[in-house]
């Protein structure tokens, strides 16, 4: 049976639910956001607020997920998806942190950067891939060169997964941390992204047992990379290179296996579209997004809640740390916003204890001067 007797295809209904994705994915870090915040300026909440704003954060980005990684691949190409969800993030952390809850600040680049990406994002959808019905994922991955591009997208996310458990921040420095993060983090997303729709297009048995696996382990890297992430590189720098190695990667894949060349409607379009992407995201790249990657409001956030909320009896039956190096996911790690902080101001080193919730962070004069000068 073909895709299109399952499900009418839609450009329309696949840009949505791509944008559904990236509009929840930023309203589930201003769940985590706005509690915190009025804590830091003296408030007092009840205690079960953060379990509450945890489990909003938690159902929002899983319905996010599931619209804009499953229900969106459905509907129209996967190389569309990818640059859609980072444009509403993008928009929505604009108007949402900055203009409706004003917990951030954005200078006119970043307001620049976040205006190419959407712009870029618009003119994709004019220039980009069409629809293509009668797809068969047999067919599409008997062309050698489709299964060679499958097998490297695996390869790659099985070997960076490695380096990313064996401790990536204590065994390199900070280019090579980038590196493997961001190979870990574009082939995981776009193999996510390549079976959910595969799963619609006559697969056998076998590989449908197959992509299940590939969708289930692709998930949990991604996620694990988010968290390793948030504590080892600079977030300013490698949420933007993220967002474009994504981009470019699951660009490639519509190409080479899901044959987008045959429906692109201006190849000089597409092309640029990308550079416009690209581009935008060069301007952010001083900018410390508020989605899944922040450090404060993102998926560490949510790490440092459940930490903090597990019982004492279970937190000595199950130790939270590496079986080599010294880590302890129980004590005091580096916060990188205080980090960040610190060292533009020559200060010492904040960090974040996950027991206490006490974070040490620089002079709010200095903050606010740091601020003024943006």
């Amino acid at each position: 049976m073909a895709s299109h007797e399952l499900i009418t295809q839609s450009l329309p209904l696949c840009y949505i639910l791509s944008a559904i994705g990236g509009i929840l994915e930023v309203g589930s870090m201003a769940v985590l956001a706005v509690p915190d915040a009025r804590e830091k300026e003296g408030v007092k909440l009840p205690r079960w607020l953060p379990k509450v704003a945890l489990a909003s954060n938690v159902i929002m980005q899983l319905v996010g997920g599931i619209s804009s990684n499953l229900f969106a691949t459905w509907f129209g190409p996967v190389s569309v998806v990818a640059p859609i969800y980072f444009s509403a993030t993008l928009v929505s952390n604009l108007i949402i942190f900055g203009i409706i809850l004003g917990l951030e600040f954005f200078d006119r680049i970043m307001c620049v950067g976040t205006y190419v990406i959407a712009i870029g994002t618009i003119l994709l959808q004019v220039v980009g891939p069409g629809i293509q019905d009668d797809q068969d994922i047999g067919d599409l991955l008997m062309v050698p060169y489709a299964s060679l591009w499958l097998l490297l997208l695996l390869v790659g996310m099985a070997i960076s997964t490695i380096f990313v458990a064996r401790s990536v921040s204590e065994r390199y420095g900070e280019n090579k941390q980038v590196l493997i993060l961001l190979v870990a983090r574009s082939t995981s997303y776009t193999l996510n992204l390549t079976v959910s729709r595969a799963f619609l297009l006559n697969p056998t048995h076998f590989m449908l047992v197959a992509f299940v696996v590939i969708k289930v382990v692709s998930g949990a890297v991604y996620t694990y990379a988010i968290v390793v992430q948030s504590t080892t590189v600079t977030q300013s720098k490698f949420v933007p290179l993220n967002a474009t190695s994504v981009i470019l990667v699951n660009a490639i894949t519509g190409v080479i296996i899901w044959q987008d060349w045959r429906v692109i409607t201006s190849w000089t379009g597409y092309i640029c579209v990308f550079l416009l992407l690209a581009l935008g995201c060069d301007l952010l790249l001083s900018a410390n997004l508020l989605i899944s990657e922040n450090p404060d409001y993102g998926t560490l956030k949510q790490t440092s809640i459940l930490i903090e909320s597990t019982p004492e009896p279970i937190k000595r039956m199950f130790k939270l740390e590496r079986s080599r190096g010294s880590r302890n996911l129980y004590g005091s790690i580096q916060s990188m916003s205080s980090i960040n902080e610190d060292s533009a101001l020559g200060g010492d080193v904040g960090t974040h204890n996950y027991l206490s919730r006490t974070v040490s962070v620089v002079d709010e004069g200095s903050k606010g001067n740091r601020r003024e000068s943006w």
